[in-house]
């Protein structure tokens, strides 16, 4: 998928796969906008076997989370959005965007080539870093991040090292760190290494991808809404309309 920040990305495609060549200044922070932030990212497995239903409804639930956290007051102003696709390569197909800033009507995501993942968390443990650190050096406050995985198989690139500090950070509590198995032949073993062992890789119905993405709408809705000293205290919503509980 090619975001458009601020109408900023020249999309072009060659084989029959997007890219993003973006001019949007990842370090760009609006520093008269008084609400804390909560920096969210999206690791979204774009390889060929998403081809087909699951990667036509991962984005309509993508197209669905954008319109729905942008249309909300307090959501609008606090999530940033980053997305970073992974396939042959890791991509960020959008730095950390105001939600109110994020164009509604984007280029679809597109499925081909391997599994990138190690790059991909490589790409999104350096990014949260940044973000974070602008964040502390313009005073403004923010949230617990959250960072989603989902994929529908396995890491095709050396990913331990890479994934080592991002879950590190979840299993200490200092990210909201969730893992979604897509299908059947997503690789549980390796994500169970991969995810903080609480609460660990979820699957997810089906392609429920709409039902996640309205409950990551609440649950960050709800977030915006709580002072950031209480957000431990946020009560999320209940996952049973797109998690596969029996795998748990």
């Amino acid at each position: 998928m090619s975001f458009i920040p601020n109408n900023n990305v020249v999309n072009y495609y060659n084989n029959e796969r997007s890219y993003a060549m973006t001019c949007y200044n990842d370090n760009k922070l609006d520093i008269m906008n008084p609400a804390p932030r909560c920096p969210v990212i999206l690791l979204l497995d774009t390889s060929s076997s998403m081809y087909g239903a699951p990667i036509d409804e991962l984005n309509m639930g993508l197209k669905q989370f954008i319109q729905e956290t942008a249309e909300d007051e307090a959501a609008s102003m606090s999530v940033e959005l980053e997305v970073i696709t992974f396939d042959n390569r890791a991509t960020v197909a959008m730095p950390f965007t105001p939600m109110n800033s994020v164009e509604r009507n984007t280029a679809p995501l597109i499925a081909n080539g391997m599994t990138s993942m190690g790059a991909a968390l490589e790409l999104a443990t350096r990014d949260l870093k940044s973000r974070r650190k602008l964040y502390r050096d313009n005073g403004i406050s923010s949230y617990r991040p959250w960072v989603i995985l989902m994929t529908d198989g396995g890491p095709n690139d050396d990913w331990y090292s890479a994934a080592k500090e991002m879950r590190a950070l979840g299993e200490r509590g200092k990210i909201q760190y969730i893992g979604i198995e897509i299908g059947t032949n997503a690789d549980h073993g390796t994500m169970c290494q991969i995810l903080p062992s609480q609460p660990g890789p979820v699957r997810l119905q089906g392609l429920r991808f709409r039902q996640f993405f309205r409950w990551l709408t609440d649950s960050l809705r709800s977030v915006s809404a709580s002072a950031v000293s209480d957000q431990d205290n946020v009560q999320l919503g209940n996952i049973r309309s797109w998690a596969d509980l029996a795998n748990l």
